[in-house]
């Protein structure tokens, strides 16, 4: 079910780095988009399978390091139409205390992903629905 959470998007955690429990990389280069309250849309690609791993801005030298993840929601829906639905408690790095530690202004995103698994995958059919929602928070490095 872990992976299948990943091929949803990351990763997110995520979606940026992937929700703190998630274990397994996102796919290869897989653009994830976030949509920010500083007004703007990013795509990130993250290379890595930590928690809280940085991502890379798409089309830019930019880097949004996460500091925080809100409640994250993955779903499975299934070819039959059952529905599996997990959501993950928000997370901190450091205890919440790095974005106080922080010069940078922070900025908190939302994100969605939707894949639809190819072959069976953790015990979910080919075939099956995946979403991966949720928020990241955290700071933009580099050059946008």
């Amino acid at each position: 079910m872990r992976r299948a959470i990943t091929l949803a998007g990351a990763t997110a955690a995520l979606v940026v780095g992937g929700a703190a429990t998630a274990t397994a990389a996102p796919p290869e280069q897989e653009a994830i988009p976030l949509v920010c309250d500083d007004g703007n849309t990013y795509e990130v690609v993250v290379n890595g399978n930590g928690a809280f791993t940085p991502g890379r801005l798409v089309g830019s030298t930019g880097v949004l390091v996460p500091t925080a993840f809100g409640e994250t929601t993955f779903r499975a829906e299934l070819p039959d139409g059952e529905v599996i639905e997990e959501t993950e408690p928000a997370s901190a790095k450091g205890g919440g205390n790095v974005s106080e530690r922080n010069p940078r202004e922070t900025v908190t995103c939302t994100f969605e992903v939707t894949d639809t698994l190819e072959a069976e995958e953790d015990g979910l059919p080919a075939g099956t629905v995946v979403t991966f929602s949720g928020t990241v928070t955290g700071f933009l490095t580099g050059r946008g």
